[in-house]
């Protein structure tokens, strides 16, 4: 049988400190996901690592023959992964984000952080939510600023901010029968937001755009040729918003999250938190839908 390293992170941690809920703090999980590592664990070797009497957890005669193994695993995984990473500079720091957040929102956090690091190096990794939070999951990225933060996954909130139709003001595209779309591509939570709100509200529709691009989608609008939802602060003077009034149902919220794992005060991690959470409380407050 293989072993997860996810799991046996998750049972070497418990082991140690004895705690689900102080593991689940150190792996930056939710605690509920820390005891799913576990029960996994535990049927994929078949066998029961933990008792948990009167409040307290100690581990079986399995899980105290299994530790000094899981440790040494553990340690040679790192000890490979550390090796990899020597060629990356000390401040080196991977950051996951969308595209849109990227363009409207990282331009001031970066320039604050090299303002107090100048030797920071940043790695910027752009896509939809689901795949930035699974890599991060993953170990693969530092930092994570985006919406649609997995319940596993401790975040805070950091900002919030209406989902908006809108089209140009030059065109009247908005008043078609059936509405004209651009829209981020498969995968995107945006645009599943939008079409089920649409369709919910038994408005049609027609997909007429597509993009992978935050640009992509503002050149289409900006033209003429279609409706779009988006960030409401990622509009120009040339859209127009569009709601029920013009028979276009409320789209609601966006939650934009940020995780992150080291949280030292003087790592990197730590510095770019700071530098947003910062930015989006100075940030104008947008009228939530």
């Amino acid at each position: 049988m293989d072993m997860d390293t996810s799991q046996l992170r998750a049972f070497v941690t418990v082991a140690e400190l004895r705690s689900f809920s102080r593991a689940s703090l150190q792996l930056n999980r939710v605690q509920s996901a820390v005891s799913q590592l576990i029960q996994r664990f535990e049927a994929n070797i078949n066998a029961k690592l933990f008792v948990r009497e009167h409040g307290r957890i100690s581990l079986t005669a399995e899980g105290e023959a299994l530790l000094p193994y899981a440790i040494k695993m553990l340690a040679i995984n790192d000890e490979a992964v550390a090796m990899l990473c020597r060629s990356q500079p000390a401040d080196c720091l991977r950051i996951g984000t969308s595209d849109t957040y990227a363009a409207c929102f990282l331009p001031p956090i970066l320039a604050m952080c090299k303002d107090i690091r100048s030797n920071l190096q940043i790695e910027l990794h752009c896509g939809y939510s689901e795949k930035i939070w699974g890599d991060f999951a993953c170990g693969e990225l530092d930092i994570v600023l985006t919406q649609n933060c997995p319940a596993d996954i401790i975040s805070e909130t950091l900002h919030i901010e209406p989902l908006q139709w809108v089209c140009s003001k030059a065109s009247d595209v908005h008043r078609a029968e059936t509405v004209p779309l651009a829209l981020f591509t498969r995968g995107c939570a945006d645009r599943d937001l939008a079409v089920k709100t649409l369709a919910k509200a038994k408005k049609d529709y027609a997909i007429c755009y597509q993009s992978t691009s935050q640009a992509g989608i503002l050149a289409a609008v900006s033209s003429g040729m279609a409706v779009s939802a988006i960030a409401a602060s990622t509009q120009t003077p040339s859209f127009k918003s569009l709601d029920e009034s013009d028979g276009y149902p409320a789209l609601g919220n966006l939650e934009i999250s940020l995780a992150y794992r080291d949280h030292r005060d003087d790592s990197a991690t730590s510095l770019f938190a700071n530098a947003a959470r910062y930015y989006f409380k100075t940030l104008p407050k947008l009228a939530h839908a």
